[in-house]
């Protein structure tokens, strides 16, 4: 099975295992972050392609800020109860969109919809 890493960081640790073992299912390799520089740390050891944040784990000038600092990665916030001016405000900061912690498959389709992982097979 070949495709994108994918780096989950969620601010439960319950929703982390659980939203990575979901992931698992699409992607060879999910790895978890408890924190930002933890995700930066992942994201260079693992050569990731796309991460998933959660926005009560990371402050919008930090997806921002990850968003420019590693401009291959896609990055896709999640929230527990995303609304539209939440999702128009990841997007302005270089998300590729923004979805509920518990929707896999808008997961997924966003991180497949990303340029450098489209051409990667998933599982």
């Amino acid at each position: 099975m070949h495709g994108p890493t994918v780096v989950v960081a969620q601010s439960d640790c319950i929703v982390a295992e659980h939203l990575a073992a979901s992931l698992h299912t699409y992607f060879k390799n999910v790895v978890v972050a408890r924190d930002v520089e933890e995700i930066r740390h992942r994201i260079q050891q693992e050569s990731a392609d796309i991460v998933v944040v959660d926005l009560d784990l990371a402050e919008m000038f930090q997806v921002r800020g990850l968003a420019e600092e590693f401009t291959k990665v896609g990055i896709i916030c999640t929230h527990r109860v995303p609304d539209e001016p939440m999702w128009r405000l990841c997007l302005e900061a270089g998300a590729l969109d923004c979805c509920s912690c518990n929707d896999v498959q808008s997961i997924v389709r966003a991180a497949r919809r990303h340029p450098h992982t489209s051409k990667a097979t998933a599982a």
